[in-house]
């Protein structure tokens, strides 16, 4: 394997385990709260344009 390919697979992994930790952590519901959160935000955004 290259370095930059082992490189990317401990990014890779890393993401996942720290999104996993974080939904373990808070919760689902409040994931997807901030989630709906951030569209409303952007979508408020994107209207004042």
């Amino acid at each position: 394997m290259v370095r930059s390919e082992v490189r990317t697979y401990r990014v890779m992994w890393f993401l996942a385990g720290a999104v996993t930790m974080a939904v373990y952590l808070l919760g689902p519901h409040a994931i997807a709260r901030n989630a709906y959160d951030a569209a409303d935000r952007v979508s408020l955004w994107v209207a004042s344009l």
